[in-house]
């Protein structure tokens, strides 16, 4: 992973946007971060940090701590960084949660943290939190801690990385199957247990009537059974044998029980045959008497009915007579509707003609004006054409005739009496328009002819048909006689109408009586016939029940032969008896039935109970000596467990990696060495035996504690351990590519020797295309690397906060 460009916005002490291109720091080489103390130099690490994994790197600063106390209150706080990985550039946002003032209604809301993540291909960016960090650590192969361990070492964190032991080689997964292993074995172990409970548990229940057997079971249950499950199943089956011995011996009794209760119930059976025959017999005998009774009230009902129904059929007899004179009636009055129709048509014919003839007066009055109009419009415009004609002398005279010019007439020059132009002479356009409206007038007069014409042919039209609807109707051709005889006939006509409506109008209310007789009349023959049928059936009835009645009498004296030396109440006494004894050996049978069944349940549980623990145990004994092994507690043995063991190995080589560089850095003097004497103490349990370092200090031939280091020497070990630490990943971790690294103060603690071989070792590192960055003060170091990213604090007129230049010589 390689940082390409950083923006921060009002996140530390940054309070507006900054922006850091890191890619004109180059593909490789070391480049330092210098200023003002407490500008800011570690938070551009911890933007780093938590734009990628949500926290910053040395865990010192809370991810909701970040906005910047100098930011104004619109200036959002977020972190945004595009980095390159195996050649390809992501884009990764974050911001963290801070109160900011609502858009909406004044005062303060809570701006939500986010994150998002966009892909170098056509991939839809990741914006959930938590995809978001599940993406970064699947891409990169490495979890927040993971890469601060091996890519930042943070300020203040040299003695803890270098005391740092287990934590760096995450073998996490030996150490889960530890965890499972001994889950398994705890796990089957309460299974063991739970099984032995079961077997107790149900060895408890067993049923047993038995003294002896019953003393046997209380001293085993004492014993929580153990030891002793065969016996007290074998046991069980002495007791099952005995309760079906007992059942069969009960089932005897029950059979000769049940054979005495059979030959009783006959007897009783004959008893309760005779006193249903006799409650029957009673129950029949009433109801032949309510039937018979029926039947009489059914007789009177009858004649009643038919004496209703002969005066109904009389009544309906004379209102019928009403419906065929209406029928009359309707056929007279349709035919005095269409006379009147008819005499209707020869009115409005007349009025017709009427109007045509007031029409054509109309209109020759229309034409006579007409023709008034027009004779005097065409006399005024002969008159004024005359006028016109007069007055052209004047006017030649007025505008032609001038002395000394010839008359265009005579072709005088002298012209002693011109002839003077009239005041109120007509122009020619005054012709045109009389001319005009004398032509208007005339077509106005032409076309009055054409629609006298018309209304004229029309009007003998209709005083033809006229006439021959007269005759037709009337037999009269004569117009004056035939409007006054259509008058008078309608007059009639409607009279005689009115009067067919009244009658018709009391012939139907006849009418309306007769039908609805009509229909109660079939009402009461249909009631009637049902009311016979019913009559029929009751007889019908009432002949099985007297035939029915007979038949019991009959058998009621054959029961009475059958019973005459019989004691009922004692073979009701006999009956209680016997079905009392029944009821017991039911009660005995159902007890046995269940202990034995109970028992045959119990022994078949706790048989596979006892094969389950057995195979549980076996198991158990399996998986606990492999975990004992696995987590190094095996009795007598070394207490090194699995993922210490992984480690150790880890360990060995990435010191050798490390030592190359600290050889380097302490010209000879100090090599870090696993402390390999220490060993677990058996009654400790210590299960990091082997993961303690020591240092080899070659000037003297001793080892000692990395405790004993100075501050000098405890950052080269440290920063040696690192960069270990970082090849062994990259060496044994294909998918993991580092491309960088951050180192934040400790140089201020070696001297000018050592803090060469520092810089030298960590050129080396830069080496091959990766990138390593320095805070620090020390002043030997601006010197001595060339690109820088300078941070300072802004004072008076520069406003708040801090600002970044970034210096490449």
């Amino acid at each position: 992973m390689r940082p390409l460009k950083l923006v921060m916005s009002a996140f530390g002490p940054y309070a507006g946007q900054t922006v850091i291109d890191f890619s004109k720091l180059g593909e490789q080489g070391l480049y330092l971060i210098t200023g003002d103390t407490g500008a800011g130099k570690t938070v551009i690490f911890d933007a780093v940090s938590y734009a990628l994994y949500g926290q910053t790197s040395g865990g010192v600063r809370d991810a909701n701590m970040l906005r910047s106390q100098y930011a104004d209150a619109d200036t959002p706080t977020f972190v945004e960084l595009e980095f390159s990985f195996r050649g390809k550039c992501y884009r990764v946002k974050r911001n963290p949660e801070y109160r900011r003032p609502a858009k909406r209604g004044g005062g303060m809301t809570k701006e939500k943290a986010g994150a998002e993540l966009y892909y170098p291909d056509d991939r839809v960016p990741v914006t959930r939190m938590s995809d978001v960090d599940k993406s970064i650590v699947e891409l990169l192969g490495l979890n927040h801690k993971q890469f601060t361990q091996i890519t930042m070492i943070a300020q203040g964190q040299f003695r803890k990385f270098l005391d740092t032991n287990t934590d760096l080689f995450h073998t996490y997964f030996f150490q889960q199957l530890q965890d499972e292993l001994k889950q398994d074995a705890a796990a089957k172990r309460n299974e063991f247990i739970e099984q032995q409970r079961r077997s107790e548990q149900a060895l408890n229940g067993i049923s047993c009537i038995y003294s002896v057997y019953t003393e046997q079971l209380q001293s085993f249950a004492l014993r929580h059974y153990e030891g002793c499950v065969e016996e007290v199943l074998a046991l069980v089956d002495t007791i099952i044998a005995l309760d079906e011995k007992e059942q069969q011996q009960v089932a005897a009794a029950a059979a000769i029980v049940t054979k005495n209760l059979t030959a009783l119930q006959d007897s009783l059976s004959a008893i309760d045959k005779k006193q249903q025959l006799e409650k029957y017999m009673q129950t029949t005998e009433v109801r032949i008497a309510g039937m018979q009774k029926q039947l009489e009230q059914e007789a009177a009902a009858a004649v009643q009915r038919q004496e209703a129904l002969q005066k109904l059929e009389a009544e309906v007899n004379e209102a019928q007579k009403g419906e065929v004179e209406l029928a009359q009636l309707q056929t007279e009055r349709q035919q005095m509707a269409a006379r009147q129709r008819e005499l209707r048509q020869l009115q409005e014919m007349q009025q017709r003609y009427q109007s045509q003839e007031v029409a054509l007066l109309q209109k020759r009055q229309e034409y006579k004006q007409a023709c008034d109009n027009f004779n005097h419009l065409n006399e005024l415009s002969d008159a004024c054409f005359d006028r016109f004609l007069g007055a052209q002398a004047g006017l030649l005279a007025h505008d032609k005739l001038k002395p000394g010019k010839p008359c265009p007439v005579c072709g005088s020059c002298e012209h002693p009496q011109p002839v003077q132009l009239a005041q109120d002479a007509p122009t020619e356009n005054d012709v045109e328009q009389a001319r005009t409206k004398a032509e208007d007038a005339q077509k106005i007069r032409d076309g009055l002819i054409g629609e006298g014409k018309a209304l004229k042919e029309h009007l003998e039209l209709d005083k033809t048909l006229l006439l021959g609807k007269g005759v037709e109707l009337l037999g009269c051709d004569d117009l004056k006689l035939i409007a006054e005889r259509a008058q008078a006939e309608l007059k009639d006509v409607n009279n005689k109408i009115t009067a067919l409506r009244l009658k018709m109008g009391f012939l139907q209310e006849k009418v309306e009586q007769y039908r609805k007789l009509a229909r109660t009349l079939e009402q009461q023959k249909a009631a009637d016939k049902q009311a016979e049928t019913a009559a029929q059936n009751l007889r019908q009835q009432l002949a099985g029940a007297e035939g029915q009645l007979q038949e019991l009498k009959k058998q009621l004296a054959e029961q009475n032969e059958l019973l005459t030396d019989v004691d009922e109440q004692e073979l009701q006494q006999e009956h209680e008896k016997l079905l009392s004894q029944q009821r017991e050996l039911e009660l005995q049978d159902k007890r046995l039935y269940a202990a034995i069944k109970n028992n045959q349940r119990i022994k078949q549980e706790v048989s596979g109970y006892e094969a389950h623990r057995a195979a549980c145990e076996a198991e158990y004994s399996l998986i606990n000596s492999l975990s004992a092994t696995l987590n190094g507690t095996l009795t007598g043995k070394k207490r090194v467990n699995l993922e210490t063991y992984v480690q150790m190995h880890y360990f060995d080589k990435i010191l050798q990696r490390a030592n190359v560089r600290l050889l380097h850095m302490s010209r000879g003097q100090y090599e870090l060495c696993r402390d390999k004497m220490q060993d677990a103490d058996s009654k400790t349990g210590n299960s990091k035996t082997g993961l303690d370092l020591e240092v080899k200090d070659y000037y003297s031939g001793n080892l000692r504690s990395v405790k004993t280091l100075s501050g000098g020497e405890s950052f080269m070990a440290s920063l040696a351990l690192a960069l270990g630490l970082a090849d062994e990943v990259q060496s044994c971790a294909g998918g993991i590519q580092l491309d960088t690294m951050f180192v934040d103060e400790g140089f201020g603690s070696l001297d000018d020797s050592s803090l060469q071989q520092a810089i030298a070792t960590l050129q080396g590192l830069s080496e091959g295309h990766r990138l390593v960055g320095i805070i620090s003060h020390v002043h030997d170091l601006q010197e001595m690397i060339d690109k820088k990213i300078l941070v300072r604090k802004k004072r008076g007129q520069q406003g708040t906060g801090s600002e970044v230049a970034l210096v490449v010589d």
